[in-house]
This record gives C-alpha cells, structure tokens and sequence, in this order.
C-alpha cells in the first residue's frame, strides 16, 4: 500500500489507497484496555479527506476521544433501556420510557447511525409528535428520554456530544381541564357525605393532595388517629408483565405462544434490587412512593379525622392491612378508581375534572392560605433542595396548623 503523504502519529495520518484510489484519514485515540485504537474515515479527493482529518482532530482535542464505531438508535436505545435505565427506575417509569421508544423515537429516527444523529433529527421526533396530534407535552418527555440516553452515550464514549442539547425542548402544554375550585370541592364532598365507601376517599383526596397511588396504598398501620397523622410509605400500582418463558424468537413470537406477556404461564415483574414491592393482588403492587420526598406524614385536618375514623369502625382492612378495597378485599384497581371520580363528579353536578387535579387543588388552596413554600412541599411530596435524606416529617406545628385552615376552608366556604 503506497502512501503519498504522512503526518505524525498524534496528528493522523492522510495517505491514497492503491487498491481504489480512496483517501484515507487516519487518527491515533487513546488507548482503551491496553489496545491501540484508531479512528478511520475516507473520501474520494484529498481535500474532502483532508477537511475530516481536520474534523476529527478538532473533535479529538475537544471531546478527548472519539467512537470507532457506532450503533443505530434503535440498537442503543433498546441497550440502555435494558442495561443503564432499568437498573435505575421503577417499573412503571421504565414501561413509560419503553412506550416512548418503541412508539416514538424508534419509529422515527430509529435507523439513524447514533454518532451522527443532529438536532434536526431530534426535531424530527417532535415533529412526528406533533404530527400525530399528541401535545407538546408528549413531545418534551421523548426529547427528555432521548436525552437521557444520548448522555449515557456520551459518557461511554459512543458520541462525542449530547444533540439533544443544542436546541431548545418542546414545552409543556397548557392544561384546558382546571382543577376544582374549593367551592366545587366543597360541594364534591357534601354530595359524597353520606357515601360510607366514597366519603373517605375524595376527603384524603382533597384534604392531604395525596397521588392516587399514595392513597390506594394507605394501610391500617399508617393511620395514626391519635397523633393525627397519615403516613404515606406505599402506594398501588400495575406494574406491566414481562415474558418469562424465554427470549422472543427470531422469527418472532414467544414459546409460549402467547402475544401478550400477562398470559405467559412464567410471566414475572423485573424488580431492582434497590427497589421495594409486594404483589397484592394479579398485576397490582404495592410499591414506595415515588420519590424519597413521597415518603412522608401527612396531618390530618379534624374535618378529615372525623370521616377516617368513621371508616375504621365500620370497615375491616383488606389484603396487606388497605383501609381502602373492594368488597372481596382486594386492592382497588386505579382505573375503577378514576371511574369513580369521574361518577361523583357527575353526581355533584360538577365539571369534568381529572382524578389528579384533586391534588393540584389542595396544592392551589395551600398557597392561596399562605403557607409557605416549604411546609407546601413536604406536605404534597414535592422533591426540593431543603428536603434531606430519610423520611420527610410535617407533622410539626406549622404543617398541623397549614392541614387545619385547609380542612376550614373546605368545610365552611359557602356553608350554610
């Protein structure tokens, strides 16, 4: 092989291919486990390969090594999927980041080579977002997940920068179903007053702004009646079924002939080690909040305490201690939980509100009492700066004082 040019090993090299006439530009990188590596790329003229020995001595010296080969997206990301997210995130996050690839980001730029993805091709998923006529909400948490994984990327030396990064995310929509008032909360819960099974439930609903997990997963043991307080440590969730009995088949399909992972005879839910959950009931778990800030107490308002302890004379604990289940006493499924809600909000005559907008509710009616930011966050289990490791405790004067003018103000406005 005959080499018409060659500059110092640190510098590359550029040199003519005799066996077709291609020009080579050629880079020494850093070694990796005691190999020598190098990074190779050509063009048909010598000034094409001259301007991409250039490009990867400028990357070189800024990114400090470069990738000597690279997968598709669709490779990387089903690989960090598997090995880098799921060791991280809880069941239900890592099923909502799998629906975000499988159904967006893979289908969309999916055969990419992942080092040379642009940020025209990150538009390009929220394009085919927006296209199919999601919000752009939907469009920022796939650019967040894509992001994700392109900092994983980089950090392993698979791309030399973060795309994602250099153009602006999508934002949030604005939400066109507003929460309820306290005048419509007030009203929710006269109309549920009488209701042994529903009165409970929107009470802690609008009265602690717990998550609807948090409150499904309430235990008889985290009820302390006589210090007032509700501990939330758990919460109920489905958490989405994995095949078991062997790896999908080339062809496609599963041995066990089954589509659907829930019908496998071996299905199973991958849990990490780092994480607690006990299954209940079919694919319902109990699981721990979502964050270390979720794990919290929570004071109850004397309105609220009042209705509780009604409840626990009258109803026995269901599977796991639940003060709240079916009749059989299994745990509620969060779907007829939410068809409830929606039920009693027709019942009270009211607008159509989402189940979790009872939470941004008592979050609005916090601040419109003036409690202050901190006691707001560690009442509703919002992560801040000023929350520390372990267990978040509001059960401290202000926090008691902040749940009583809560219980207040839904119990006399507009009273009669």
């Amino acid at each position: 092989m005959a080499r018409t040019a060659r500059r110092d090993a640190h510098a590359g090299s550029l040199y003519q291919r005799t066996s077709d006439g291609m020009w080579v530009a050629s880079i020494t990188l850093p070694d990796r486990d005691g190999k020598r590596r190098r990074k190779v790329k050509t063009h048909k003229t010598k000034a094409g390969a001259s301007r991409l020995l250039a490009d990867m001595r400028r990357e070189l010296d800024r990114a400090g090594d470069l990738p000597t080969s690279s997968p598709t997206v669709a490779t990387w990301m089903n690989l960090w999927l598997e090995t880098i997210a799921r060791p991280r995130l809880k069941p239900r996050t890592l099923a909502t980041y799998q629906g975000y690839v499988n159904t967006w980001i893979v289908p969309t730029i999916g055969t990419r080579r992942l080092d040379r993805l642009t940020p025209a091709h990150v538009r390009e998923v929220h394009d085919a977002i927006l296209r199919a006529g999601r919000s752009t909400t939907t469009a920022l948490q796939a650019h967040r997940i894509l992001a994700k994984a392109l900092t994983d990327a980089e950090r392993e030396g698979r791309v030399t920068r973060n795309v994602a990064t250099l153009l602006d995310a999508p934002r949030r929509a604005v939400s066109t179903r507003a929460a309820l008032t306290a005048d419509q909360a007030v009203t929710l819960l006269r109309s549920v007053a009488t209701n042994p099974d529903e009165a409970p439930h929107w009470s802690v609903a609008l009265l602690t702004g717990m998550r609807q997990g948090e409150r499904l997963g309430i235990t008889r043991d985290a009820v302390d009646l006589d210090a007032g307080v509700i501990t939330v440590s758990w919460q109920i969730q489905r958490l989405r079924w994995e095949h078991g009995c062997a790896d999908e088949k080339p062809t496609g399909g599963w041995p066990c002939e089954y589509t659907r992972a829930g019908y496998c005879p071996d299905r199973h839910v991958r849990i990490p080690s780092d994480q607690e959950a006990r299954q209940v009931y079919g694919g319902l778990w109990m699981t721990r909040p979502k964050s270390r800030a979720g794990w919290r107490e929570v004071p109850m308002a004397p309105l609220l305490a009042e209705v509780i302890e009604r409840h626990l004379e009258v109803a026995t604990p269901g599977d796991a201690g639940l003060i709240f289940h079916r009749g059989d006493g299994h745990p509620i499924d969060p779907r007829d939980d939410a068809a409830a809600w929606d039920a009693a909000l027709r019942r009270a005559g009211l607008p159509d509100a989402p189940l979790h907008s009872a939470r941004h509710t008592t979050a609005t009616l916090l601040l419109e009492l003036g409690v202050d930011e901190r006691t707001r966050m560690a009442i509703m289990g919002h992560n801040s700066a000023a929350v520390t490791a372990g267990y978040t405790h509001v059960s401290t004067a202000l926090g008691r004082d902040a749940m009583a003018r809560l219980g207040e103000r839904l119990a006399l406005d507009g009273g009669e």
